[in-house]
């Protein structure tokens, strides 16, 4: 991919120096209509050469990293490759000890607040619902939960 970004950078260069003889060889006949058109054409030449020298920089650098990429994605396969390491002084036989760390349960967060009528519906970041109405606050463990309690109440 390097080699393509500097191919496109030469081929900028090489439009841009064909844009700015352009506008050399117009600037002669610039009082006739083909003087201007040659001098337009090369000022127009001369801007999309420096565009194109651009894009080859661009290209060249998407190379460089796109290769830097490729090896890093390589180092973690190589490590799960290789065999894992044994503590000293356990045998084959013995199956290594491994402590689980206690995982704490985050109360859920409020996600979003709607209002219809006289109930408030609050959901939360767990997926549960609680409804506020003129009987007092009921919780839900889903949106599916409360519409199926809604269908029931409605049959």
């Amino acid at each position: 991919m390097a080699r393509q970004g500097w191919a496109i950078f030469g081929l900028g260069l090489l439009l841009m120096l064909f844009g700015l003889y352009g506008m050399w060889a117009g600037w002669d006949q610039i009082l006739l209509e083909r003087g201007w058109s040659q001098f337009i054409a090369g000022a127009t030449a001369v801007s999309g050469g420096a565009v194109t020298m651009a894009l080859g920089r661009v290209a060249n650098l998407l190379g460089r990293l796109s290769a830097q990429l490729a090896e890093k994605a390589q180092e973690p396969a190589a490590a799960a490759n290789r065999p894992a390491a044994k503590p000293v002084g356990a045998s084959a036989r013995e199956p290594v000890k491994t402590e689980a760390t206690p995982s704490k349960e985050k109360s859920p967060v409020e996600v979003d607040r709607y209002t219809a009528g006289e109930a408030v519906y609050v959901m939360f970041s767990d997926g549960s619902v609680e409804v506020h109405g003129a009987g007092g606050a009921q919780r839900y463990p889903s949106l599916a939960a409360l519409r199926a309690q809604g269908d029931m109440r409605r049959s």
